[in-house]
C-alpha cells in the first residue's frame, strides 16, 4: 500500500517494528506509545509488567525481559526477528549513587550488568538480525537512551558514570561496526528528568522544571524518523534550569 504524503507526515514509522527495553514505565513505556502513535508495531520487553494504569495498547506487544541474563536477550530478539524488527531502543538501566567508598562488588555487578552487559547482549543477539536486513537491501537502527554523564562525571556517581561511559563507547564501536551491515546508532544524552529513576516519583515539585519522559520519546522518534540517507549520531537533551557545561 502507498501512503500518501499527509499519512507519512502524521505517522512516519508506518510499517515499521520497533523493539524497545526497559518499557514497563517512565521513558520506555513513553517511547513505546509514542513509537506507536507514530505508526509503529512495538515489542516491549521488561523485568516487570506494566505499571498498574496504564492502558494496553494493540500495537504493543509486552514480554519479560530481564538484560542481565542471555537466555532472557536472546529470546527477546528471537521474537523481535519473527516480527521483523527493523529497530532496537535500548533504554533498560539502573542507577546508584553514593561515595566511592560505600560501592560494593554488588553494586558494581548490578550496574553494569544491566548497563553494559545488558546492552553488549542486546546488540549480539540483534546484530544477525541487521545482517539480514542488509543483505535485503534495508537499514536498520540502535538507539541507546543513556545520560548526559555519559562525557562527564558528578560526585557520589562513580559506578553510573562509568557505566554510561561505557554505553558511549559502546554505542562508537556499534556504530563503525554496524556501518557495514547498514546499521545506524543514535546515542540519545538526556539531562534532568522527572521520572521514576533512582526510586523518585514523578511530578514532585522541585522536579517540575524538569524534562519529561515524553521530551525524551520525541527525541527517540526524530531519530527514527531520519530519511535514509542521513544519519543522526547522537542527540543531547536538557532542560533549560539545567546549568550548561563547558
Amino acid at each position: 500500500m502507498t501512503m500518501s504524503a499527509p499519512d507519512l507526515a502524521t505517522k512516519p514509522l508506518s510499517g515499521r517494528v520497533v523493539a524497545v527495553t526497559g518499557a514497563s514505565r517512565g521513558i520506555g513505556r513513553a517511547i513505546a506509545q509514542q513509537l506507536c502513535a507514530a505508526g509503529a508495531r512495538v515489542l516491549a520487553g521488561a523485568r516487570r509488567a506494566a505499571a498498574e494504569g496504564i492502558e494496553a495498547i494493540e500495537a504493543i506487544e509486552e514480554m519479560v525481559l530481564d538484560v542481565r541474563e542471555e537466555d532472557s536477550v536472546a529470546a527477546f530478539a528471537r521474537r523481535a526477528a519473527e516480527r521483523g524488527v527493523d529497530s532496537l531502543v535500548h533504554n533498560a538501566g539502573v542507577g546508584m549513587f553514593g561515595p566511592i567508598e560505600s560501592a560494593s562488588v554488588d553494586d558494581y555487578r548490578l550496574v553494569f550488568d544491566t548497563n553494559v552487559l545488558g546492552m553488549l547482549q542486546l546488540a549480539r543477539h540483534f546484530n544477525p538480525q541487521f545482517r539480514r536486513r542488509h543483505a535485503l537491501g534495508r537499514v536498520s537502527h540502535l538507539v541507546a537512551v543513556t545520560s548526559d554523564v555519559s562525557t562527564r562525571t558528578v560526585s557520589h556517581g562513580a559506578l553510573y558514570t562509568a557505566s554510561k561511559h561505557a554505553q558511549r563507547a559502546l554505542c562508537q564501536v556499534a556504530a563503525r561496526e554496524g556501518q557495514a551491515y547498514g546499521l545506524r546508532v543514535t546515542e540519545v544524552r538526556p539531562g534532568m528528568t522527572d521520572t521514576w529513576f533512582n526510586g523518585n516519583t514523578p511530578g514532585r515539585p522541585e522536579r517540575a522544571a524538569h524534562l519529561r519522559a515524553d521530551d525524551v520519546a520525541q527525541a527517540v522518534l526524530f531519530a527514527l524518523s531520519a530519511p535514509p540517507h542521513a544519519r543522526v549520531d547522537e542527540i543531547v537533551l536538557h532542560p533549560a534550569v539545567q546549568a550548561v557545561e563547558t
